[in-house]
């Protein structure tokens, strides 16, 4: 890892949802488990893509649903 001053550091995605609740969790990872894509789950959500992105991520990892290459 680069070490960098603090003038030259950017704090990224501040603005992004990390507070979730449990119905929209749920919500969003059986809509994933039906086979939507994020960006449709954003759309049927009325969410941005980036949060939406962000939570699939967190569930991918937490192994809530599973990647589907199609």
């Amino acid at each position: 890892m680069t070490r960098t001053n603090k003038e030259d550091r950017i704090l990224i995605l501040e603005n992004a949802k990390w507070i979730w609740s449990k119905e929209e969790i749920e919500r969003a990872a059986s809509l994933f488990s039906e086979g939507y894509m994020p960006s449709q789950v954003a759309i049927k959500m009325n969410m941005r893509f980036i949060d939406i992105g962000l939570l699939y991520l967190h569930l991918i990892d937490k192994r809530k649903v599973t990647f589907k290459n199609k």
